[in-house]
């Protein structure tokens, strides 16, 4: 007896062995190591004609972990050498420190979070070193042989600085053609097409398109302004081809707009709205009496707004913040530019030592000129001290050039005009008070591209104006004011544009 249930328990025992063996080989075959490549079928969910993959499907074939938090509505995936963090209804996901943009909102569905695939291995391509690329229904991944990753643009004092990334110093030929577009071939390059699908920041630049060929590829820039001339060179750290376009209408935005104002009012109408709820996450921002905090009351806000331009369908919302986070200030107007921003509205509620203080107060960026507006912009500006001390020393070293180019931007004068209907708006729908349109140096305003305001809603330390805010009407009419006077600006300039008005309606100083 005993010896027939030693055999059994050998037996038992191997066979469990023997599963849990072939448990862990499956697993092991089934994830695989991404950088020898990978290749398959996956499921696929359509969400209003986009494809879309469940993460938890994605986890599974790339072998990677997934964490969820379901009372924050976050969700998190690690990978081979990269991860990714995403939160339900943003348009933006977070890989390590940087924010990217996929476009179409997380969403929750069947107990997993869904995310856009065509935009995900875009972003994919960028935080790792693998190449994924997927078509039909088929995700395939392997070693990234890209090695021309993207493109940026920005016009300066003494022109147009275009920039494309490279991974190895590739030879190149550039060379303008006869109908405005210059041409970069790369010899032995291979070109990234996602990545230089973003929009830039810039109206020099109409479009870029890209080329592969078998050994090599081209970048095509069609540039707006008909006569330039342009110089070409390496540089590192990071390696980059760098070309310098020189030419009237290059290193002045305003004489672009002058030029082109009616091209341009076709191709770039006012609806991609940029809104910005100020601080959040460690940024309580001000507190009130009753220790209300302002990243609570303008994200609330901030939602409100959204809902009503996305009801409206004129227009595209994008919010920089959907969720109780941090994000740093620079990476608002960075993530505003990306989208091809119109407009920029950060939203706050004011503070000061008098208690008695109220009223609402429209800013827009330039050199401060009362003491009002010295007092608001280090207020707002203080919450760099969250951020890391590189930044903190970016942001002083880039805001004096910021506001002398501001001075002389196209956008002053329109960002000025936005400010103004606000607070007029704001004023008849709440019936606060209006202590009128500002001007200061706001780090969060820093680099957008577009007409950008800072609203201080009301005074959250003084105690009435601190009831208003917290009330969800009073919300609500704050938001329906800064919606309405967007509606107001939007017909105001490109009815100027259909009645001859120059420049989009938009004029400079």
């Amino acid at each position: 007896m005993n010896l027939w249930r030693n055999c059994l328990y050998k037996s038992i025992m191997n066979i469990s062995y023997l599963l849990f063996l072939t448990a862990v080989l499956s697993s092991n075959l089934a994830a695989g190591v991404l950088s020898d490549g990978k290749e398959g079928e996956i499921d696929i969910v359509d969400v209003d004609g986009d494809a879309y993959v469940r993460t938890t499907v994605l986890a599974e074939f790339l072998g990677g972990n997934e964490t969820l938090d379901f009372v924050s509505k976050k969700g998190r995936s690690d990978f081979e050498g990269f991860s990714i963090e995403y939160t339900l209804y943003s348009t933006f996901i977070k890989s390590g420190d940087d924010v990217y943009n996929i476009y179409k909102p997380v969403i929750y569905e069947g107990g997993s979070f869904l995310l856009p695939i065509r935009y995900l291995t875009a972003v994919f391509n960028q935080v790792s070193n693998l190449e994924f690329s997927f078509s039909g229904r088929k995700l395939k991944v392997g070693r990234s042989s890209f090695n021309v990753t993207g493109i940026d643009a920005v016009q300066k004092i003494n022109g147009l600085l275009v920039e494309i990334q490279i991974k190895d110093e590739l030879r190149f030929e550039a060379l303008r053609t006869d109908d405005n577009w210059l041409v970069v071939t790369l010899v032995d390059g291979k070109v990234d097409s996602l990545a230089f699908t973003k929009p830039l920041a810039v109206k020099a630049i109409y479009e870029v398109k890209t080329y592969q060929f078998d050994n090599s590829c081209q970048v095509s820039i069609r540039l707006r302004p008909k006569e330039f001339t342009f110089t070409s060179k390496i540089k590192e750290d990071p390696l980059r081809l760098q070309v310098l376009v020189r030419g009237d209408g290059f290193s002045n935005p305003a004489a672009l707009a002058e030029e082109f104002g009616r091209e341009s009012q076709r191709d770039n109408p006012i609806n991609v709205i940029v809104i910005d709820p100020g601080h959040g996450g460690k940024d309580n921002g001000a507190v009130g009496p009753s220790s209300i905090k302002e990243k609570d009351i303008v994200l609330k806000i901030g939602r409100y707004l959204y809902k009503l331009l996305k009801d409206d369908g004129r227009f595209k919302p994008v919010m920089t913040r959907q969720d109780d986070v941090f994000v740093p200030l620079a990476d608002r107007t960075e993530l505003a530019n990306s989208v091809g921003g119109d407009l920029f509205i950060s939203i706050h509620a004011n503070a000061a030592q008098n208690r008695k203080a109220s009223g609402i107060i429209a800013f827009f960026l330039a050199e401060p000129k009362s003491d009002q507006a010295r007092a608001a912009a280090s207020l707002e500006n203080s919450s760099i001290r969250f951020e890391e001390l590189e930044q903190q020393r970016q942001y002083n070293s880039d805001i004096d050039f910021t506001l002398r180019d501001m001075m002389q931007s196209e956008f002053l004068r329109e960002s000025a005009d936005l400010a103004d209907i606000i607070q007029v708006k704001m004023s008849n729908l709440t019936g606060l008070g209006s202590r009128g349109v500002d001007q200061a140096g706001f780090f969060v305003l820093d680099k957008a591209y577009m007409p950008a305001v800072l609203l201080e809603t009301a005074f959250i330390t003084n105690k009435a104006d601190e009831r208003k805010l917290r009330d969800d009407n009073f919300q609500r009419k704050t938001a329906r004011s800064i919606y309405e006077s967007i509606v107001a600006f939007k017909e105001k300039y490109e009815s100027r544009e259909q009645t001859g008005g120059r420049s989009n309606g938009r004029t400079s100083q």
